[in-house]
């Protein structure tokens, strides 16, 4: 895979512009007093405690089903919509270099701002989901831990690998989800502590819209 995150905006000349040039028991029962009855008695059984069911991932059909619909409105308050990408309004057409994660089997979602000319548009985020098992995953993390990104585990428990870039230069913020069965990333546009903090929460957003 490619350790840039850069490399992945690969588009067309006249397509997308790619990102202005840059880029989560019960205690036992006392035993009841004997009685007279000559049957014996018997314990109450405890009641189990209930666990809250594991979630499980499913795979978006397409970039329309990455994000909850009301992040999508949201979005839209900004002009920013889904531009390239499967179900995007250019689809893959302008997309020339597939992303590590559409290699990966996944999709990669490019949301920005659109533009009469096809050349001057304006990518503010690209957004990639891909399922994945355990015969992958440990590839994926070799390779994302290569590219010197900051470690961590979300509130699910998940491996998590980001870098916060630089709002005045080429370095885009980027945010990875390592699931057991998903991986998540997301690449700004500009790069800094604000904007990471955006890509944070949008992962989040992606996982509550492909997870139940």
């Amino acid at each position: 895979m490619n350790g840039s995150a850069l490399a992945r905006f690969g588009v067309v000349a006249t397509g997308i512009a790619v990102f202005a040039a840059v880029l989560t028991g019960c205690s036992p029962q006392p035993s009841p007093e004997p009685t007279s009855s000559a049957s014996a008695s018997t314990e109450p059984s405890a009641t189990p405690t209930e666990t809250a069911p594991a979630q499980v991932f499913t795979m978006p059909a397409d970039c329309t089903d990455v994000l909850p619909g009301s992040i999508v409105k949201e979005l839209a308050k900004e002009s920013v919509t889904l531009l390239a990408g499967p179900g995007g309004k250019y689809g893959n057409e302008l997309i020339t270099d597939p992303t590590p994660e559409m290699t990966a089997g996944g999709i990669s979602c490019y949301f920005g701002v659109d533009n009469a000319d096809v050349s001057l548009l304006e990518i503010r985020w690209l957004i990639s989901v891909v399922e994945i098992d355990s015969s992958t995953r440990d590839g994926i993390i070799a390779d994302l831990q290569t590219q010197g990104l900051q470690q961590s585990t979300d509130e699910f428990g998940n491996d998590t690998f980001g870098a916060v870039g630089r709002s005045n230069g080429q370095k885009p913020a980027t945010y990875n989800v390592v699931a057991p069965d998903s991986w998540i990333s997301v690449i700004s546009a500009t790069g800094g502590s604000d904007v990471f903090a955006q890509a944070v929460v949008l992962a989040t957003d992606i996982h509550a819209a492909n997870y139940n």
